[in-house]
This record gives structure tokens, sequence and C-alpha cells, in this order.
């Protein structure tokens, strides 16, 4: 009888065990399709945040000869660009593409902030700052096709100054990797904070000429 009730008693042990361990394995199965669909959203999410390689084969949304300058609405978006401006310049400058010896700044195209920032009476004014971003893709156009070249980004910093201080906003620039003569595309975004879910915000881009030191 005794007999009888262990192994019944060691059937319904192991049974249980069996019982937690494919319950184990059906929780690590949700777990890795969790992990899975996590993973899968927050590509898709980084994808539409860093605009990327799909921005080639957007439509312009201006173009220049020379050089840049262009000052963007706050709110934009492009097909095949998400949350992005499309800017082109055929025959880039020389005037933009050199850096003479004694320069403070070389030549360069600069992507940056253009709207409000926030201010020290502003609530969470610090976290505000830092959390504003800007971030810009090069493209040269090689034959019929644009080639991507590389990309940059930016956010926005507090700085310290006597007793306040002020945000300065995010900016990125393209020097050495933009030369004379070439046709170039510049793919850009401002935003409240680095997510495709921000709010797009007022860019400025312009190339410039090398600034020299003073004498």
């Amino acid at each position: 009888m005794n007999t009888y009730r262990i192994v019944n008693g060691l059937g319904f042990v192991c049974f249980g065990v069996v019982a937690i361990a494919l319950a184990g394995c059906a929780v690590d199965a949700a777990d890795e399709d969790a992990l899975v669909d996590d993973v899968v959203d927050e590509d898709v999410a980084d994808a539409e945040q860093a605009m990327g390689v799909e921005c080639a084969g957007a439509a312009a949304t201006a173009s220049f000869v020379g050089g840049i300058n262009y000052t963007s609405p706050q709110s934009y978006n492009t097909t095949n660009c998400y949350k992005g401006v499309v800017l082109d310049v055929q025959g880039y400058s020389s005037l933009y593409a050199q850096n003479p010896s004694g320069s403070v700044f070389p030549g360069r195209t600069t992507v940056d902030w253009a709207d409000s920032l926030p201010a020290l009476a502003d609530p969470d004014h610090v976290a505000k700052c830092e959390s504003t971003y800007v971030a810009a893709d090069l493209f040269e156009k090689v034959g019929s096709s644009w080639v991507y070249k590389t990309s940059k980004e930016s956010l926005g910093v507090w700085t310290p100054f006597f007793d306040g201080g002020f945000c300065a906003g995010p900016g990125v620039s393209f020097s050495s990797e933009m030369q004379a003569g070439k046709t170039y595309r510049i793919s850009a975004t401002a935003r409240t904070h680095k997510s495709s879910s921000a709010a797009t915000r007022k860019l400025h881009v312009e190339s410039r000429e090398p600034v020299k030191a003073p004498r």
C-alpha cells in the first residue's frame, strides 16, 4: 500500500514537474515572441527615426545650385523620407569646399535647429533642452543614382551661465565630406526628442564659407 502510494506520488510529482516544465516552455516561448515583437518594433522605430537610405528615393523638397540656404516649416514629412526634408545641391561651390590655413571653421554646410528652445523659467528646461534633436544624411549623385555617404546627429546642450544658463540647440555640419563640383543630397530632421513619435521642429540648412581666425 505504501509502495503504491509512493509510486503514485512519484507519478504525480513527475507529472507536476512535466507540467511545470511545459508551462515554463510556454512562458519562455511567450517571452521570446514578446522579445521578437519588441525588436521588430524597435527596428521599425529606428528606421523611421533615422530616415536613412530610403531618402535617396524621395522627391526633393527644394533644389539649389552651388550651395544651400533653406529654412523649413515647423511641420513636415516627405514620402519615402519620414519626418524629413530633402535638399539637393548641384555643382557644389568651391567657396564651401575649402579649408584654408588659419581658418577657425572650414567651408561647410550646416544643419541647425531653428525653432524656439527651452528657457530657464520653463519647467524641466534642462531635460527638454538636452532632448532636442537634429539628424542629417548625406548622399552623392553618381551617374543617375544617389549614393549614401554618411549620417550625423546631435542633441541640445544646457549651458550653465552665472546664476542661470541657456540652451544651445543641436546642429551638425558636413565639410570634408563634400567636394567642389559634385552634386549632393541632404535629408534632415529636427525633433523635440530622438524618437519616431516626436514632433518635428524648424531647421535651417546653409552652405557657409570658411571663417578665418581674427588677427
